[in-house]
């Protein structure tokens, strides 16, 4: 009797076990996929204002439609399998899901490639033309996705859709393990070692840069110094920005890596108790990427998340304007009309103040 009611508690401490993390994956699975909609909807629509877009900004354009489109396609898919029970979708979204959820984690990574490199070019070869043209960004990003998409053809072509699951259906098992290190390899490891070193050859020569400054400028070009180093700290900001995104991308990526080599070396790896639940926190972890990145490039100019976020409320028709009585201050002699009046040009002059500043960031970006 004793070991039937250890069973049942037991059991009963399982199922609740079990409940609790499917809820904690669902809720986070939401969270995500909003946030990374509203921020990187709002940083799309901020730099699609901008009459010229530099280099930088087309890439930083680039990885928000890839971070968009992992909130707006990936996760909710993944949220309608999980509530489901299975993958329900039918064998051609079986063939397409999941190998366009891999080509944009990949277009991420090149896209950060790029963006290191960008980043050395402005720092190092200062003698060179400070802006490329146009068709060099859009180049570097049709690179970004022509990669990936050719590299995720025999991940595609051995998709099967058995019963309510879509698995691998890989001829030989040593095949599997070869594309799980070739991708690995070319979408995570070349990328970031590339990656770390632009950005170290970087930073090496803008604080070296800072440290000759006092010796290179005496007397009267003193105010030529200043200027310089205000403009060197500035590329050292900006460079540390996209420093912090590499290191974010890291961190969320990494978990979701090794859960795969663990799956495809280990025969046991698949039985696992905790395998899929293992698996679902590692994607949660890759999905954090695409809500970070916003956040994380709002520090290239200090002002910009406040200016994203007035382009937000513009464009989800927010009805910023209806302030508080309490903050104005109107004259006596307003009747009631004339005060709302007030109010409402008020708070529209300053989003239009906002959207302004926003529009001449993009001056000091580079």
């Amino acid at each position: 009797m004793k070991n039937d009611s250890n069973d049942t508690m037991g059991a009963t401490e399982s199922s609740l076990l079990i409940a609790t993390l499917h809820s904690i994956k669902i809720i986070l699975y939401f969270f995500i996929s909003i946030t990374g909609i509203t921020a990187n909807g709002m940083l799309l629509y901020a730099l699609l204002g901008h009459r010229s877009l530099r280099v930088g900004e087309f890439l930083i354009l680039n990885l928000a439609i890839t971070d968009l489109a992992t909130c707006i396609i990936s996760i909710p898919f993944d949220i309608a399998e999980h509530l489901a029970g299975g993958f329900h979708f039918g064998s051609t979204l079986c063939l397409l899901v999941y190998p366009f959820q891999t080509i944009l984690m990949a277009v991420s990574v090149i896209t950060l490639l790029f963006m290191s490199l960008e980043r050395r070019r402005i720092v190092i070869q200062t003698l060179l033309p400070r802006n490329l043209p146009k068709r060099a960004a859009k180049f570097a990003i049709c690179i970004s996705w022509i990669i990936p998409v050719l590299a995720i053809i025999p991940y595609a072509l051995v998709l099967r859709l058995d019963g309510a699951n879509c698995l691998e259906k890989w001829d030989e098992q040593w095949h599997v393990k070869v594309f799980t290190l070739t991708y690995f390899t070319i979408f995570f490891v070349v990328p970031l070692c590339i990656t770390a070193t632009s950005y170290f050859v970087a930073g090496k020569k803008l604080r070296d840069g800072l440290k000759q400054l006092p010796d290179m400028f005496e007397g009267p070009e003193r105010a030529k110094s200043e200027y310089i180093k205000r403009r060197t700290i500035q590329k050292l900001r900006v460079t540390r920005a996209f420093i912090i995104a590499v290191v974010a991308f890291f961190f969320c990526m990494l978990p979701t890596h090794l859960v795969w080599i663990w799956h495809d070396f280990s025969p046991g790896a698949r039985e696992h108790r905790y395998f899929k639940d293992i698996l679902v926190f590692a994607n949660i972890f890759m999905y954090l990427n695409s809500v970070l990145n916003p956040f994380i490039f709002r520090n290239v100019s200090g002002k910009t998340f406040q200016n994203l976020m007035a382009v937000c409320c513009k464009v989800l028709g927010i009805r910023q304007r209806t302030v508080s009585l309490e903050t104005v201050h109107p004259k006596k002699s307003q009747t009631g009309i004339e005060m709302e009046k007030s109010v409402r040009y008020t708070a529209r002059q300053q989003i239009c103040n906002d959207l302004n500043s926003f529009d001449n960031y993009h001056e000091t970006y580079l």
